[in-house]
C-alpha cells in the first residue's frame, strides 16, 4: 500500500468513529450518511446493517475494504455495532459498545493465505456527541479509559496465540475535540488529551527462541493537529504527490511528559535488556506542498542497557536531546528552503564505559555536547515522493537537486576538555562545477573557534591512542590553516571562498 493510501487509510478509519456529519439540524441518519459517503468518496466500498428505530439508528455488520498496494489485493476491515441517538437538540450522540470487536482481513499478492488480525476495543464511561451544522461541525468525546487488545493473529497459514502474540494498548483520562470544515476539501481541527497510556507488545517466533517484549508508558499526552484531505482526489491515485498538488496538508504536534520504555530482545546468543526514559518528549510532523517537517525533542533523557554477549551494564543520559529536518518534496524551478539541526547537550555515560578505552582515567569525562544547525535554500529537480522519477532518477544517475545557498547557524562539539565551534555562510553557482571539480562553486567564509586541541592530542599520545609523530603532523596542518586564539590552547580560523574561486585561510591564499 502506498504511503498516501496507507496514511489515508489510518485516518479515515480512526475519523470513522469519531467524525464527518453534514446537516444544519443533525439527524441520525445525516449522521451515518454522511460518514459513509465520506468513505465511499475515497475509494472505499462500505457495507452495514441498518435498523431504524424511532430517534434510534442502529449500524452492524461495518465493513470497509480497501483495494490493492504493492502486496495487498484487499483489506477488508469489519466491527460491530454503532447506534446515533438524536437527542433532541439539533445533536447526535454516537453510542458504541463497552467491547466493541473488530477485525482486518488482508489478502496479499504473494501468497494465497491471507492474514486476519482480531481486535477488541473496550472503553469505560465514554460519550461523543456531534453538533453544528453542514459547514461546520463538532465533535465533543469523553472517556474514562480505553483499551485495544489484541485477541487473534493468524498470517501465512500460522495462527498465533498468547504465547506467541501479544499486543495491548491502554489509556485513562480521554478528552478529544475535532472540528470539521465540510466541503472539496474536508479540513481537520483536532485536540486530543490523554491523562496516562501505556502499551505492551511480545512476539515470539513459533519455530524458534527468537522473541520480542516491548513496555511503554506516557504521561500528559496531547495532540494538536490541523489536515486537509482533498476527497475528489484521493480514489483516483495512490500515490501521494498529486494529493499534496490538490491540496492535502497534514500538521501535528504530540507531547508527553514521564515516558518510559523497556524494550527485551531474546536471540540465541541470549537475553538483551534496553530501558529508556525521559522528563519530556515532543514529535512534530507537517506535510503538504511546502515540504515535510520533523521535529523530535526530549529532556533528561536516560538510556540503559545490558546485551547478550557483554558481562557488564551500559548507561548513558543526557540533559536535551532533538532532531530537526525540514525539506521539500515538490520539484521546483525556483529555490526552496530546507534545514537540519541536532543536539545532543551534556552527555554522560557510566564509568564502565568510560573504562574500555580510558583505564587510566586520563581523559576529562565532563558532560559532552555536540550540535549541529545548518538552513539554507536548494532547487529540487524531481518529486521526491514519487516512487517512478525516483525510480528514473536512480537509474540515470543525475543529480536530485541544486544547493543554492548553505549557512551554518552552529556547530558545537564539546568534549574530553576539547571544543569546536563554526559558523558560515555560502552561496553556491551550480554553473561551475570546475573551480571544485564535481561541485558547484562556493563563495562565502567559515570561522572556526578551536579550545584545548593541544591538550586532548597530549593526552591521546600518552594513552598511546595516537602515535607521535602523527601528532606532530596535524599541528603542523593546524598552523597553516589557523592562527592562535586570545587564550592559551586556543585556535581560530577564517576560510574564505571568494568570487575569482581562490580560497584563503586567515587572509593567505592557500588555493
Amino acid at each position: 500500500m502506498s504511503i498516501a493510501r496507507a496514511y489515508l487509510t489510518s485516518t479515515a478509519i480512526s475519523l470513522s468513529l469519531f467524525a464527518t456529519a453534514a446537516s444544519a439540524d443533525l439527524t441520525a441518519t445525516n449522521v451515518w450518511e454522511d460518514w459513509r459517503g465520506y468513505m465511499e468518496g475515497m475509494g472505499y466500498v462500505v457495507t452495514a446493517t441498518e435498523d431504524v428505530s424511532g430517534d434510534k439508528l442502529s449500524v452492524s455488520d461495518i465493513a470497509v475494504q480497501i483495494e490493492g498496494g504493492p502486496d495487498i489485493s484487499s483489506m477488508t476491515m469489519r466491527m460491530g455495532m454503532l447506534e446515533f441517538v438524536e437527542l433532541g437538540d439539533g445533536t447526535v450522540e454516537v453510542v458504541m459498545p463497552a467491547v466493541m470487536p473488530m477485525t482486518i482481513d488482508i489478502v496479499p499478492k504473494s501468497t494465497p493465505r491471507p492474514a486476519r488480525i482480531s481486535l477488541d476495543y473496550t472503553q469505560d464511561g465514554q460519550r461523543m456527541i456531534a453538533s453544528g451544522d453542514a459547514a461546520a461541525m463538532q465533535y465533543d468525546y469523553t472517556a474514562d479509559s480505553f483499551g485495544i487488545a489484541l485477541s487473534g493473529l493468524s498470517v501465512d497459514g500460522t495462527e498465533f496465540d498468547e504465547t506467541t502474540a501479544r499486543f495491548v494498548l491502554t489509556g485513562t483520562g480521554v478528552e478529544s475535540k475535532t472540528n470539521v470544515s465540510v466541503g472539496e476539501t474536508r479540513r481537520y481541527t483536532q485536540s486530543l488529551k490523554i491523562g496516562q497510556a501505556a502499551h505492551d507488545l511480545f512476539f515470539k517466533s513459533p519455530d524458534g527462541v527468537e522473541a520480542m517484549t516491548l513496555n511503554n508508558t506516557m504521561q500528559n499526552l496531547s495532540l494538536e493537529s490541523i489536515s486537509a484531505l482533498p476527497v475528489s482526489e484521493i480514489p483516483q491515485t495512490q500515490d501521494i504527490m498529486p494529493l499534496i498538488a490538490a491540496g492535502f496538508a497534514v500538521d501535528g504536534t504530540f507531547k508527553a511528559t514521564g515516558s518510559e520504555t523497556k524494550i527485551e530482545v531474546v536471540s540465541e546468543e541470549g537475553t538483551s535488556k534496553i530501558k529508556t526514559g525521559s522528563a519530556s518528549s515532543t514529535l512534530g510532523i507537517a506535510m503538504g506542498a511546502d515540504g515535510i517537517i520533523y521535529d523530535v525533542a526530549a529532556t533528561e533523557v536516560q538510556l540503559g542497557a545490558q546485551l547478550a554477549g557483554l558481562p557488564f551494564p551500559l548507561f548513558a543520559e543526557m540533559a536535551q536531546s532533538g532532531f530537526e529536518m525540514r525539506a521539500p518534496v515538490m520539484k521546483s524551478e525556483t529555490p526552496q528552503d530546507f534545514s537540519l539541526a541536532f543536539d545532543m547537550t551534556d552527555f554522560t555515560m557510566s564509568d564502565i564505559i568510560w573504562a574500555l578505552f580510558d583505564p587510566s582515567g586520563q581523559l576529562p569525562r565532563d558532560p559532552a555536547t555536540i550540535a549541529l544547525g545548518l538552513r539554507g535554500k536548494a532547487k529540487v529537480l524531481f518529486d521526491t515522493l514519487d516512487p517512478e522519477q525516483m525510480g528514473k532518477l536512480a537509474g540515470s544517475g543525475a543529480v536530485p537537486g541544486e544547493l543554492n545557498a548553505l549557512t551554518i547557524d552552529r556547530l558545537t562539539v564539546d568534549a574530553v576538555g576539547a571544543r569546536v565551534d563554526a559558523t558560515g555562510d555560502f552561496t553556491f553557482d551550480n554553473t561551475d562545477t570546475t573551480t571544485l571539480p564535481g561541485f558547484p562553486k562556493p563563495v562565502g567564509d567559515i570561522n572556526i573557534d578551536v579550545a584545548g586541541a593541544n591538550a586532548l592530542m597530549d593526552k591521546l599520545v600518552a594513552m598511546g591512542l595516537l602515535p607521535a609523530d602523527q601528532v606532530m603532523g596535524a599541528r603542523m596542518m593546524l598552523g597553516l590553516f589557523a592562527v592562535p586564539g586570545d587564550a592559551d590552547d586556543t585556535l581560530k580560523s577564517k576560510i574564505e571562498f571568494n568570487e575569482a574561486g581562490q580560497i584563503l585561510a586567515n587572509g593567505q591564499r592557500i588555493k
